[in-house]
């Protein structure tokens, strides 16, 4: 499995590694996810399936790096799709794809997009394209925080 240098690189391609530090760099945390982040003492380890050309995956992965960072118990792996092929799910097709794994389980927690995004392309499928974009371009990341935080603080 790979790092997130890795992770950067699997492409070859610099503008796209460009485009995820930066969104990085726009990445802020509230004070509680700050607390609740930090305060995390179990291990959590998660296999990312995903790749840096792909726009929902910078999105994502922006989020996740950032908990690593203030987090050594947040231990995240990196895959391609054709690298994950080998994981027990088969053929992963959506990425990004977040899957947290223990001695005993894995559990599949994210598939393309969070599931605050995924709920209101349900609830407005005529606005799914604009709805998409708002979500690569950080519109939605005060709840994307709120659900990533919630999910990894209860585990």
């Amino acid at each position: 499995m790979s790092t997130f240098n890795d992770y950067l690189k699997y492409d070859q391609n610099e503008e796209y590694e460009r485009k995820q530090l930066r969104i990085m760099e726009k990445i802020t945390f509230s004070d509680e996810t700050l607390k609740k982040i930090k305060t995390i003492h179990n291990e959590i380890r998660i296999i990312a399936v995903a790749q840096v050309y792909c726009p929902d995956c910078r999105a994502i992965i922006a989020f996740m790096q950032k908990f690593v960072e203030l987090n050594p118990n947040i231990k995240i792996k990196y895959k391609t799709k054709e690298d994950a092929k080998d994981l027990k799910y088969g053929n992963i097709e959506r990425i990004p794809t977040l899957i947290r794994y223990t001695d005993d389980t894995d559990e599949i927690f994210l598939s393309e997009f969070p599931k605050v995004v995924k709920k209101m392309m349900e609830e407005e499928p005529e606005k799914f394209e604009d709805i998409k974009y708002n979500f690569r371009t950080g519109k939605y990341n005060t709840e994307i925080e709120k659900e990533l935080v919630d999910y990894l603080s209860v585990l």
